[in-house]
């Protein structure tokens, strides 16, 4: 079992043996959960869409979307909600891409647009205290890659699919097409899931658990780029969809990402 960091480390492979591209993934994986916008830095998330003021749990102001479509915050001076470096006191037209700064030292950025938009709040420190330390992973295993295909929905298909919410709930979600590949002589066909516009997710299961391509172009499907939900990240934050029911592969699938690392849990094994 190896344990990724910048720069990741394989243990099971020589460095030669394991292709240049997938150590510079690794590399980016870990920058996207651990680096200074990373999703281990994440401790709230919302939509903000209506026009009626909303709250969101740990941050401070009330948001809104305006008849126009523009997103808004209305704090006091004292709640120290700044956009764009400036005080908040009132009501202000918050742009999306504004850079947020909030009490504790917390950061954050709001985006959309026509009365849409998500907003991000991070904790810059919140690595550093959590511990996470790597991500353990199987080691590199080319007999893992293979080719496949994405074949097209019926059009406007969803698929209902459970989420990690608390208490849990289910949303049908946009599953335009499927993903092909054949493993050991046998075609397994998974739903693909689709969270946002050109975002695509196949989210599966298999016996080890406790970017965009046209209708029938071939693509390369790496398991070993398999990776762990965000949800492992911050389960309130971050409610991850579940595998749809078709997605589960009767097989062991010894390939990608497997458990975080945190400090606490290297030196009880040292």
């Amino acid at each position: 079992m190896t344990a990724d960091r910048v720069p990741p480390q394989q243990t099971a492979l020589l460095a030669a043996e394991v292709p240049a591209e997938h150590h510079a993934w690794r590399t980016t994986r870990w920058e996207e959960v651990a680096g200074p916008n990373g999703k281990a830095t994440v401790v709230a998330k919302s939509t903000v869409a209506g026009l009626a003021p909303r709250t969101i749990p740990g941050v401070p102001g009330r948001w809104r979307t305006t008849e126009a479509g523009a997103l808004t915050v209305t704090a006091s001076a004292g709640e120290g909600v700044r956009v764009d470096r400036e005080t908040v006191d009132g009501t202000v037209t918050v742009p999306s891409g504004s850079a947020l700064e909030l009490p504790g030292d917390l950061v954050g950025f709001a985006g959309g647009s026509d009365g849409a938009y998500g907003l991000v709040v991070m904790d810059p420190g919140a690595v550093e205290r959590s511990g996470l330390t790597g991500i353990e992973t199987f080691p590199y295993d080319p007999a893992w890659v293979f080719e496949g295909e994405y074949r097209a929905a019926p059009e406007g298909r969803r698929t209902e699919v459970g989420r990690l919410t608390t208490p849990r709930s289910t949303e049908a979600m946009s599953s335009p097409v499927d993903l092909a590949v054949t493993i050991e002589g046998t075609e397994y066909v998974l739903t693909v899931l689709e969270e946002m516009p050109g975002h695509r997710l196949v989210i599966f299961t298999d016996r080890t658990n406790g970017t965009e391509t046209d209708p029938g172009s071939p693509l390369t499907v790496d398991f070993n780029r398999a990776t762990l939900s965000h949800h492992h990240l911050a389960p309130t934050v971050f409610t991850c969809p579940l595998a749809p029911t078709a997605n589960h592969l009767p097989l062991r699938v010894e390939a990608g990402e497997r458990a975080l690392v945190h400090h606490q849990q290297k030196e009880a094994t040292a």
